[in-house]
């Protein structure tokens, strides 16, 4: 198994298969489109801090998805489909978008986290639903 680190910027991992995956931390799989400003505040202002402090990285990885790419991935079920269809599948159609998942089944271990309406309070929010996933997920 392949882990996924925490310490990327501009680099967050594109989800390719769940086996990459760590198994008792919480994915936060980022549904986006190129070139979002709102996606790279998102991820700079809030995931890169998160995932660098000792506290919280033990519970969380990050990964990627485009909404509107064909490249190619496998999913939660072993079927190869596009990173369009995939975030399709999820019911994500907003950029960004986080979703809290099992990473073993995919299943959602919380809500998601659409779109960047309050920047005051979207860390509050984060930690908040990764809090939660986590907890879901030891259960």
């Amino acid at each position: 198994m392949l882990p996924i680190s925490s310490v990327w910027a501009d680099t967050f991992v594109v989800f390719e298969r769940p086996q990459q995956l760590h198994p008792d931390r919480v994915l936060v799989l980022v549904a986006e489109i190129e070139n979002c400003s709102f996606c790279e505040r998102v991820k700079q202002d809030f995931l890169l801090p998160l995932s660098l402090n000792k506290q919280w990285s033990s519970r969380f990885q990050v990964a990627r998805i485009d909404l509107d790419s064909p490249q190619k991935l496998v999913d939660f079920v072993g079927q190869t489909t596009s990173q369009k269809a995939f975030a399709a599948s999820l019911g994500a159609d907003f950029s960004p978008t986080l979703m809290f998942l099992n990473p073993l089944s995919g299943a959602r271990v919380g809500e998601d986290i659409v779109g960047l309406v309050t920047p005051d309070f979207y860390g509050f929010y984060l930690q908040q639903q990764i809090a939660r996933a986590h907890e879901q997920l030891s259960q």
